[in-house]
């Protein structure tokens, strides 16, 4: 059997970019109740965002961290992949067709202590009240399920809402994976298992909210992006494994007749309230955790949550680039919407038989996922990474008399407030209209030109090498960074 690497943790971690001076750490004791969200949302808008660490929280001994993967780069670095925005799907891409099972342990840093019998996990594991007007104190854990018919296991991200007791109200949205192994369990009518992990590893979070087939294990996508299986360890109480490294495990179960409890409002990934509904209540059987244990606090419409998706980005470049390989150059999808609702689009618009295809793969991409919502196709000279490059695309290369195309509405996700408003009103499903923006020089205009220069190519101007005019502080403050 492959022994898996040393089963490290997130307080390692914070430990290594402490040492390189990239922590911050607020020394005085903060309240979990919105000061501690508000400084993580403060960090965010900083040109750069650093990890932040909490050593001192009000009515907890445990610390918390937060900001990890707020930075592109420093989530590449942690994960070992490559920055370059090409490679680094590549790159990804190769680890998601080259699964790495992970191992069972016999003992595991995740189980240092156990509490079961009369506990008090509410009290024990910290918890967050994000914003001014959320509903309750959450957490925001990656969650482990096991299919009851099949038997494969599942690894995503769904917050839960305390209730007390020993009891929380699960964010369980039925079209996920765990949504199906919650409703197969239904129709059995047979307790429903959860563990909820919370400080896990780094490449399990983000394998656990990559986007992949049913029947995955998103553990095995983990162990390809760690380089060697991940560390499991049986639960104490479930008939579940769990990431050895994680800093809380906290295990339960969803009983018949399945009591539900309104969960909500929460701030959603994009940057709304949700909409309160009711969810399936999960009891607490047992509390484990390593004994100088980290709370990792996510919270939602942050760069720290955006990052944890850019494997959304992946997964999308991936279905593209498919449809025609010679025509798409690349795909991504915009932050700002979370890695979910915007698609933009590069092709190679390089001869008239081309003309047109730019539309077909748009209306072909809506088929990635029913949240994507507005497809913008960009020439292969627009930096797609770069808004104000496609907002200047969109701009100067876009008639919308004739560019435009508004598809009949479809579907989408409820906490997008112009669809989940209808929701509210009860009037249709919770949808709105599709768009696609073409952004892409008509062919017809491509040769359009005065004085011998093509009328859209841009201005050049002559290559510079920065490191022949910059001192090296100065080219290692501004262009290394």
């Amino acid at each position: 059997m492959t022994q898996p690497k040393e089963v490290g943790g997130l307080g390692a971690l914070f430990e290594q970019y402490r040492a390189r001076g990239e922590v911050v750490e607020i020394a005085r004791e903060v309240d979990s109740e919105c000061e501690l969200s508000g400084l993580i949302v403060a960090l965010n808008n900083l040109p750069v965002t650093p990890p932040v660490f909490f050593p001192q929280v009000k009515g907890y001994r445990f610390p918390v961290g937060g900001n990890l993967f707020a930075e592109r780069r420093r989530a590449c670095d942690i994960l070992g992949l490559p920055t370059d925005p090409i490679a680094f799907k590549e790159a990804y891409l190769h680890a998601m067709e080259h699964p790495v099972p992970p191992v069972m342990v016999p003992e595991a840093p995740c189980q240092e202590r156990v509490l079961t019998g009369q506990f008090d996990a509410l009290g024990t594991v910290p918890s967050i009240k994000a914003s001014l007007d959320c509903g309750g104190r959450y957490f925001q854990p990656v969650v482990v399920s096991r299919d009851p018919q099949g038997g494969w296991r599942n690894v995503a991200m769904a917050r839960s809402m305390l209730l007390g007791d020993n009891r929380v109200a699960m964010n369980i949205r039925y079209e996920t994976h765990v949504g199906y192994h919650f409703q197969k369990a239904r129709e059995k009518g047979i307790p429903f298992e959860l563990a909820l992990v919370i400080g896990a590893a780094p490449e399990v979070y983000i394998a656990a909210v990559t986007k992949m087939p049913f029947g995955t294990d998103e553990l095995s996508l983990a162990g390809a992006l760690r380089g060697a299986p991940s560390p499991v360890v049986r639960c104490q109480t479930l008939d579940l494994e769990v990431p050895a490294s994680a800093e809380f495990v906290l295990e339960g179960v969803i009983e018949p007749p399945y009591e539900e409890a309104v969960e909500g409002p929460w701030p959603e990934f994009l940057k709304y309230l949700s909409i309160p509904r009711a969810c399936p209540v999960m009891r607490i059987t047992a509390v484990t955790h390593r004994e100088r244990a980290m709370h990792y606090a996510v919270v939602a419409g942050t760069k720290d949550n955006y990052a944890l998706r850019i494997s959304n980005d992946v997964s999308f470049y991936r279905y593209v680039k498919a449809l025609d390989p010679n025509f798409v150059v690349d795909a991504t999808l915009t932050p700002g919407t979370a890695y979910w609702h915007h698609g933009i689009i590069q092709v190679r618009k390089d001869s008239f038989e081309k003309e047109g295809l730019q539309i077909n793969v748009a209306l072909a991409a809506f088929g990635f996922s029913m949240y994507l919502e507005t497809v913008t196709v960009v020439d292969e000279d627009v930096n797609i990474l770069d808004m104000n490059e496609i907002d200047w695309a969109v701009c100067t290369r876009c008639n919308p008399g004739e560019q435009l195309h508004i598809l009949p509405e479809g579907r989408t996700h409820r906490n997008n407030p112009i669809a989940g408003v209808h929701e509210l009103l009860g009037d249709r499903f919770v949808g709105k209209s599709k768009l696609i923006v073409d952004a892409t020089v008509p062919w017809k205009y491509k040769q359009a030109g005065r004085g011998g220069l093509p009328l859209f190519q841009r201005a050049r101007f002559r290559p510079t090498d920065l490191r022949e005019y910059l001192s090296p502080q100065d080219f290692t403050r501004w262009v290394k960074r």
